[in-house]
């Protein structure tokens, strides 16, 4: 029976519209091929289906028993066609992320490592940048969302919290902070290591040790928090960093403080009234289990 369901498509057609010539012209057929078609059907099914009249199209009782069961098959079959199309587009694609580098260096790989597992024909092309840079990649649509911090987005721009990323500090195991109690007033007039001044993080710190009445002594500054911790293991002065950035390395310790002021909320950016596409989409699912 070739070209089933193109003839039952056919049929359900004249059906709804009680005319040859009307339903021809909805399938873009002539009315001589549309009557070929209604023929083989009903050939094949051995059975008259329509009831024919020169004004007048009718279904016969074979017809009208028939008709649900075609509509019900070629709606199935537009179903699994459309359910196709959706797997297919999620198996294979690039997706492009701009998301801060404690996170690209601490949480994010097992999240992404996950994914490609479940997804191995999507490329995921990473980009670690201070938050302004991500709000920016964004968007200019250089990237199909961001990881950053809730701050500052503007208009057109959206935000979905995934997590909430708490300041610690980040001490040598042989520091005097390293063990006892610790508060934020302990770190006035500590040497820091300290972030860029076009990180989040670093506005952050300067507006708390502002508030406080601390004073804020920078020791050395690096871009990347990696660094940062190398340059603190290394007994070069302290750090106040995002939790997210703990790299696991020894000689180091890492102590929370229960301080107010000291959270971050960091989640998805996207532009607004823009759909991601379906293979950035399932990944912005597979992060919504992300922890620190």
């Amino acid at each position: 029976m070739k070209n089933a369901l193109q003839h039952m498509r056919a049929f359900i057609t004249v059906a709804q519209r009680g005319n040859f010539a009307r339903a021809a012209h909805d399938l873009h057929l002539s009315p001589s091929a549309l009557t070929v078609q209604i023929r083989q059907l009903e050939g094949w099914l051995g059975v008259a289906l329509l009831e024919r009249s020169p004004r007048h199209v009718a279904l016969t009782a074979a017809g009208r028993e028939a008709l649900p069961a075609m509509e019900k098959l070629l709606l199935d079959l537009g179903n699994i066609v459309s359910a196709s199309q959706g797997l297919a587009a999620v198996r294979r694609g690039v997706v492009t992320v701009a998301a801060l580098p404690s996170l690209c260096a601490g949480a994010l790989p097992e999240r992404l490592a996950a994914f490609k597992r479940d997804y191995p024909g999507i490329e995921v092309r990473l980009r670690d940048l201070v938050a302004e840079r991500i709000i920016e990649r964004v968007r200019d649509g250089d990237v199909d969302f961001g990881l950053g911090v809730h701050a500052k987005l503007g208009h057109g721009l959206d935000f979905t919290p995934l997590l909430r990323d708490r300041l610690c500090v980040f001490v040598p195991e042989d520091h005097p902070l390293a063990s006892g109690s610790l508060t934020l007033a302990a770190l006035d007039d500590q040497p820091m290591i300290l972030t860029g001044r076009d990180s989040s993080v670093r506005v952050q710190i300067e507006q708390v040790f502002r508030e406080r009445g601390l004073t804020l002594r920078p020791a050395m500054e690096a871009n990347y928090m990696s660094t940062v911790l190398a340059l603190v293991r290394n007994g070069l002065g302290i750090a106040l960093l995002p939790e997210s950035a703990d790299d696991g390395q020894r000689r180091l310790v890492r102590r929370r403080l229960d301080e107010p002021g000291l959270e971050r909320e960091l989640g998805i950016i996207t532009r607004s009234e823009i759909s991601l596409a379906p293979a950035a989409r399932r990944l912005v699912e597979c992060l919504q289990g992300i922890s620190l």
